[in-house]
């Protein structure tokens, strides 16, 4: 799944209330998550909105600090010193430092694939930071670094069921595309269902984000007592003993309360409902 850069939301808007910066941004992510090797000013004016012009002096922006370089064909891709900036956060954002020793643990007890996912307010989407690969050699393997719903799956359930609830019900009564057959898209059920999540403190989910997959997942808490994200485990469905899921379920929600210490300092993830 790939995350298009469009004028969706701000047609009609004049293009002077979008600040250069915003635009720019905007432009960086498109080069980001598009999919291609190098983007056209005309491709970039369309994709963003804007005419090509405005396209074409954004993209001198860019190039005079380096976060773009232009091709021999006159094309644009990112420029080196995106890429040192990208490198130097990779070595210094502490997520992969943080979560990788609960998670080698998690998997080790489990024997299983453990995940951390990270949720994106603007976005109101998941993404799977960190990961461990269970030894076994049929295993699931989650995908890094590609934006993904909050409806389908363990994964996402288990951010947005402890979500504010005014977000959750627009998450709940937004677009709800089916992933697979076993995806909930029926806002009523999914929120009956997010519900029993908050009460339980944990979510379980069966091929409803990828077939032939069973994970559970639990909320991580960061400032403020805000949802940040969550850790969890991926199963093949073939392997899967359903009277396994007491103790899988306390090794998860215990590794969540471990990162929400790391995080916070607090006493865990939430156990009830809260809103």
């Amino acid at each position: 799944m790939k995350t298009q850069i469009t004028a969706e939301g701000t047609a009609g808007a004049p293009e002077r209330q979008r600040h250069p910066l915003a635009r720019g941004i905007e432009i960086l992510t498109l080069m980001i998550d598009g999919g291609g090797d190098t983007y056209g000013v005309r491709e970039v004016g369309s994709r963003l909105g804007v005419s090509a012009s405005t396209a074409h002096r954004l993209l001198g922006d860019l190039e005079e600090l380096g976060m773009v370089s232009r091709t021999a064909t006159g094309n644009y891709r990112l420029g080196m010193e995106f890429l040192r900036l990208a490198w130097t956060v990779n070595t210094r954002f502490p997520l992969r430092e943080a979560a990788n020793d609960i998670l080698a643990e998690l998997t080790e007890h489990s024997g299983e694939s453990s995940f951390f996912a990270v949720f994106n307010e603007q976005r109101r989407q998941m993404m799977f930071a960190v990961s461990v690969e269970s030894s076994h050699p049929l295993r699931y393997t989650v995908p890094q670094g590609v934006w993904l719903p909050l409806h389908a799956g363990a994964s996402g359930l288990a951010i947005l069921a402890f979500l504010p609830s005014q977000i959750r019900h627009e998450i709940t009564h937004g677009t709800l595309d089916a992933l697979t057959e076993r995806t909930w898209v029926d806002a009523t059920r999914l929120e009956e269902r997010l519900e029993g999540i908050r009460r339980d403190g944990y979510a379980i989910s069966h091929g409803e984000r990828i077939d032939g997959a069973i994970a559970i997942a639990a909320p991580v808490l960061g400032p403020a007592n805000v949802v940040i994200g969550d850790v969890g485990i991926t199963i093949p469905e073939s392997r899967f003993n359903a009277t396994s899921t007491p103790e899988l379920t306390a090794l998860v929600r215990e590794s969540a309360r471990a990162l929400t210490r790391r995080f916070t300092g607090g006493r865990g993830a939430p156990q009830t409902a809260q809103d």
